[in-house]
């Protein structure tokens, strides 16, 4: 299985922040939120993949893959992008990894911004039992859901609804940019956009996924783990602090272990 890693938006809501440095790069409790990002790739045994970039960045994920051996085996694409209005969309920017990357195999999607510590085994698990699955996870917020999409899914897990940005959520479960695909998926990437869907947003695509073909969900738990998206400076400030304790909590515990 590889990956696709989807790293070309311009965060402008982060400025001044990301005026200089990609979001998808920025320190969290000391380390880029990429590095988070491979690691969990890497336990799963996914080291392989894309990564896209815009243009404007593109140096510095090139630095930052020379420097992160966990990335060793990601080839780097330029999507061409310069600003927001010349941008390709992360649908866009996925067909572009598929083709350009030349990716024929079964393949996880993640977004870039995606900050996480839990692991992936239990969506993989899903999806080798299922097929087409997206990560959920309860992200405590209408607010913060209302900025996401939210899938309605039947007793079996089978995704029956999906609503991207829906305005007032019944659930603050939402799609968490996690989707693992069958390679199958490839040609319908090809053939959303043909028939002229938004490029914009993952999430829409999933909606007009699920009435293609069976798409799951799997549910992440809050004990599985942290999840943030980096979309805000509230957001970017709270991920510092949790990641700290959680990083500390992890250092205590491997002290722990060599004493015992």
């Amino acid at each position: 299985m590889q990956c696709a890693i989807l790293c070309a938006g311009f965060a402008t809501r982060l400025y001044p922040l990301t005026e200089t440095i990609p979001k998808h790069l920025l320190p969290v409790a000391g380390r880029p939120v990429l590095d988070y990002v491979v690691e969990r790739l890497s336990a799963v045994g996914i080291e392989r993949g894309v990564l896209v970039s815009n243009r404007t960045f593109i140096d510095q994920f090139h630095r930052w893959a020379a420097n992160q051996p966990l990335a060793a085996n990601l080839q780097i694409l330029d999507d061409g992008a310069t600003s927001n209005e010349n941008r390709l969309g992360s649908i866009g920017d996925l067909q572009f990894a598929l083709t350009q990357g030349d990716m024929q195999e079964d393949f996880l999607v993640v977004n870039g911004d995606n900050l996480f510590t839990f692991a992936l085994d239990g969506v993989l698990e899903t999806f080798r039992r299922r097929g087409n699955t997206i990560g959920l996870y309860d992200v405590g917020s209408e607010a913060e859901t209302a900025k996401m999409g939210v899938a309605d899914c039947d007793p079996a897990g089978r995704v029956v609804g999906f609503r991207e940005k829906p305005p007032v959520p019944q659930t603050t479960v939402a799609s968490i940019g996690i989707y693992v695909y069958r390679a199958e998926v490839r040609s319908l990437v090809e053939r959303y956009l043909a028939e002229g869907n938004s490029a914009d947003k993952t999430g829409s695509f999933v909606e007009w996924l699920h009435q293609q073909v069976p798409v799951f969900g799997h549910r992440i738990r809050a004990d599985e783990g942290l999840w943030f998206d980096i979309g805000s400076h509230e957001q970017y400030d709270e991920a510092n602090r949790a990641l700290e304790r959680w990083r500390q909590q992890q250092e205590h515990s491997a002290t722990q272990e060599q004493m015992s």
